[in-house]
């Protein structure tokens, strides 16, 4: 199959997310002895069943799909790879939102708890499937998932690189009790020889192992142990307490896990309103919480694109910078220079992020989902530092931006990368205990996950 094929097949992408979607949410509980709470508690075992065999449909899908775009991609030359054409990037973009997608295992299978996701993905994606193990993987994978009550996902399709290669989910009928195992596959004659150096404890096997493959035996011999050292940390943290902890990544910061009993309140019936309103003209805006403005631009051709985000920005100039002007006061002259230095944000950076909630799960009308996920839709945001800080103090939460010197104390610590400036500034929170800085996890929270900044509010209330 050409590119030209592939991308003829929108359709058949756009369908197969939405039966992932399905998959996912409501496949199980349409079926009607477990379309209640009160049924599916009265026949767990059968429900769970149900549960990992619509799981493992969603699971082929993606699985086949993902290295369909995969295969496609690596047969393009590389000779335009700082600059491809609009098809590639296209096609990479595909295979992204496929691997988003994918993340939904793991966040469905630890119950949405951030702090789980977060330990099982170590950062960023590097390399294709094609340079790991995954034919092996994914042959222990279909030999688990011939067993009802198993799922075996391999890691290595999710858009983070992994822990390890395999979160697996047993469910024991007899103690209805879901047991989570993180497995990491070895093939090859260095790694038999290797794990069976391991196993036998004796000197004279290691020597063995060290005369024939020299250095880069022992090179992966180090790998082997360190990454096994961290996948124990980090499967000790799974279902963790509140607490503070060593972090399983890197030796500092530590790891922090907060209890925390208020959900989060998202406002994705605001990102609905605005995309059907968005159907009718070239944009939609709207303010959340006073200090948060949410604009949805149509994509139909670039001229409506570009009048769309000139809108937007003119509404947050409106809200932020100079009120008045809605009550008649004149543009300054320099209104071009303000609106582009204007930073907004396009959700898809979020894309980037491990906590990312998964974007399949969006509680979003189908059409107005796909109309994001394909781009035909886009949706950009714009946080405003000062009025944030006033409606923490406003909700009862003291907040206030730094001083410079406490910036630049700040600034020398190995925590700043996990911190939000803003004009050369963080924010502050000021508490009987101390004083706490705004990081970017409740930066990405509003902006990715659609969390309510009083929301979110209340929850730093808590801490």
């Amino acid at each position: 199959m050409t590119i030209t094929d592939y991308l003829s097949s929108e359709n058949q992408i756009h369908n197969e997310l939405l039966e992932c979607r399905r998959l996912f949410t409501h496949a199980v509980t349409d079926i009607p002895k477990y379309s209640t709470q009160e049924k599916i508690e009265s026949e767990f075992p059968g429900f769970q069943r149900e549960v990992f065999s619509a799981h493992k449909l969603a699971l082929k899908i993606l699985i086949d799909r993902i290295l369909e775009l995969e295969n496609l991609l690596s047969e393009i030359p590389n000779i335009n790879s700082r600059s491809p054409d609009t098809k590639t990037l296209k096609l990479h973009f595909w295979k992204h939102i496929l691997e988003l997608t994918f993340n939904t295992f793991v966040w469905l299978h630890l119950e949405m708890d951030r702090s789980n996701v977060r330990k099982v993905f170590k950062g960023p994606k590097y390399g294709d499937l094609s340079n790991q193990n995954i034919e092996s993987v994914l042959q222990y994978i279909n030999e688990e998932n011939k067993d009802i009550n198993k799922i075996a996902i391999p890691l290595d399709f999710c858009s983070f690189s992994p822990i390890c290669d395999i979160l697996q989910i047993n469910y024991s009928e007899s103690e209805n009790v879901r047991h989570i195992k993180f497995i990491e596959a070895k093939s090859g004659k260095v790694n038999e020889d290797m794990l069976e150096t391991i196993n036998s404890k004796t000197s004279d096997l290691y020597f063995k192992f060290f005369d024939a493959y020299g250095k880069k035996g022992i090179k992966q011999m180090d790998r082997f142990f360190k990454q096994m050292l961290m996948l124990d940390r980090s499967r000790k943290l799974i279902n963790a307490k509140p607490g503070v902890y060593e972090n399983p990544v890197t030796s500092e910061p530590p790891l922090v896990i907060l209890d925390n009993n208020i959900e989060s309140i998202h406002f994705s019936d605001k990102i609905t309103e605005l995309l059907e309103k968005s159907e009718q003209r070239e944009f939609a805006v709207d303010t959340i919480d006073e200090c948060l403005v949410v604009g949805v631009l149509n994509r139909k051709d670039e001229n409506i694109l570009k009048l769309g985000e000139f809108d937007v920005r003119l509404y947050v100039y409106n809200c932020f910078f100079n009120p008045a002007t809605l009550f008649g006061t004149t543009y300054p002259a320099d209104l071009p220079e303000i609106l582009n230095s204007i930073t907004l944000v396009n959700w898809v950076e979020g894309f980037k992020s491990i906590v990312l909630e998964p974007v399949i799960l969006r509680t979003l009308p189908e059409k107005h989902l796909m109309d994001l996920l394909l781009g035909k839709k886009m949706l950009k945001l714009y946080f405003n530092p000062e009025s944030f800080i006033a409606l923490c103090n406003k909700n009862g939460l003291k907040a206030e931006f730094t001083t410079k010197r406490e910036t630049n104390h700040f600034r020398s610590r190995s925590v700043a990368k996990s911190l939000v400036e803003f004009n050369g500034r963080y924010i502050k929170l000021v508490r009987d205990e101390g004083v706490e800085i705004l990081g970017d996890g409740t930066i990405y929270e509003m902006l990715f996950n659609w969390a309510h900044p009083t929301s979110l509010i209340e929850q730093m209330k808590q801490i």
